[in-house]
């Protein structure tokens, strides 16, 4: 009698992404006072553990193009996020927009952003803003679609040349200097204008308030770019057509990019647990990739700072990823966030010599 041989190999690597932390200069100073006070500074263990031992790069373009290179996907990294998000959404001959449902908040001279500000709608909510939108919109220049992240995509039938940042950007930074830019850049400025008329005192906006939520000022639209349909659905040629692990990378989250590059990948994510998940339950997983976000964190816990989130994630994933490092399970685990990414090895331990960091300071 002979035997087959099932051993599963390790997972090779765990890709941990916290997408919307961007650090501006006054917030990462603060965040660095609180991270180097001694009673909190245990905080964040597996922060500090990949400021220390990790391999430090800054990332060209952003998470969303390095995770296509990660995936072998070079010919998605340089296409808009929308584009990506929206494959199988919209068709080609438009352009799309993801639309962020965002809280604005205004002081005596000028509208503010924080964190605390970027939305997440319910199923339900999501709904009756696309229903009304199309109601209220009557026109075919734009039209609407929710996704699963909570927020939607709209597409342009026009082609538009705008140059747009992502909402957490603009919460770390100057709003004024974060509003639309380019040739046509007054269309969105007036569809902004309007989407801020439609909703004010909107029926939906004040269930959300009696339910104890913030109302939605308006829809923040980014990332846009030409629609590509499923077109890229193909795997890519060259090498990465090859590599062995194409087809053997899990995903956790539910970021619209993430799930639109797996989708064009040829696979489904899952959804974002509540803690670092048994891979060994994803036999066939050699790479995992788990994309995650402060603001949820901040809206189910109202009085939490960024540094309490950062610390929730620490013990939810980071501080398990280093831990199954540490015993073997994993080859390498990357920490990618404000742009950065920290690359720890199992051997990468035994460089004592690297003085101690903050975590929040690995991460500058």
């Amino acid at each position: 009698m002979s035997f087959i041989d099932v051993t599963i190999a390790p997972v090779r690597e765990i890709v941990i992404v916290i997408s919307d932390l961007y650090l501006a200069s006054a917030e990462a100073d603060g965040l660095l006072g609180v991270d180097a006070n001694s009673s909190v500074r245990d905080a964040l263990p597996g922060f500090e553990h990949a400021a220390r031992f990790g391999r430090k790069e800054r990332i060209e373009g952003g998470w969303r193009s390095w995770l296509a290179r990660w995936l072998g996907r070079d010919d998605l990294a340089s296409l808009a996020p929308a584009a990506v998000a929206a494959a199988e959404v919209f068709p080609t001959s438009s352009t799309v927009w993801i639309a962020t449902p965002v809280h604005l908040i205004a002081s005596l001279t000028r509208l503010h952003l924080d964190r605390h500000g970027i939305l997440r709608l319910s199923g339900e909510d999501l709904a009756s803003f696309a229903t009304d939108f199309a109601r209220t919109f009557d026109e075919p220049e734009f039209k609407i679609k929710s996704i699963d992240s909570g927020e939607f995509i709209i597409q342009s039938l026009a082609t538009l040349d705008v140059a747009t940042i992502e909402p957490a950007r603009a919460a770390a930074g100057d709003l004024e200097m974060s509003l639309p830019k380019g040739r046509d850049a007054a269309v969105l400025r007036r569809l902004g204008a309007e989407l801020e008329m439609w909703l004010h005192s909107h029926p939906i906006n004040e269930a959300r308030v009696r339910r104890g939520e913030l109302p939605v000022s308006t829809l923040w639209i980014w990332g846009g770019g030409a629609a590509i349909g499923d077109s890229y659905r193909t795997a890519p040629q060259g090498p990465a057509a090859s590599a062995p692990h194409r087809l053997s990378d899990v995903a956790f989250g539910s970021d619209p990019y993430l799930t639109g590059l797996w989708r064009l990948h040829g696979g489904e994510c899952h959804p974002l647990p509540e803690r670092l998940p048994d891979l060994s339950t994803h036999p066939h997983a050699h790479r995992a990739a788990l994309v995650m976000e402060i603001s949820p964190l901040l809206h189910a816990n109202p009085h939490w700072t960024v540094f309490e989130a950062l610390a929730g994630l620490d013990h939810r994933f980071i501080s398990p990823a280093l831990a199954e490092l540490r015993r073997g399970a994993v080859a390498s685990v990357v920490l990618v966030a404000n742009d950065m990414q920290l690359r720890i090895q199992r051997s990468d331990r035994l460089k004592f010599w690297r003085r101690r960091q903050s975590g929040v300071e690995g991460l500058r």
